[in-house]
């Protein structure tokens, strides 16, 4: 049962990077993000979609640990 759920995560996984990378390639338009003091460089819509959502996902693992870590700090200090 475990190897069968480990092979549907590894093909839902690999489904996931297919579309990921066929979005990429169908979004080949150059664009450049203004922000607020300077202009990003430019590179196309695929590639900076990656960029944000890498950074959506690195800033939404640290809020993650940094509110488990504050939970256990205030579990351990209960005691």
């Amino acid at each position: 049962m475990r190897f069968i759920i480990n092979s549907l995560k590894i093909v839902v996984f690999l489904f996931l990077i297919f579309l990921g990378a066929l979005f990429a390639i169908e979004n080949n338009s150059d664009l450049t993000v203004d922000f607020f003091f300077f202009e990003g460089p430019n590179l196309t819509s695929g590639v900076w979609l990656t960029i944000f959502l890498m950074i959506g996902a690195i800033l939404g693992i640290c809020a993650s640990f940094f509110s488990k870590l504050v939970s256990k700090e205030k579990f351990v200090s209960k005691r």
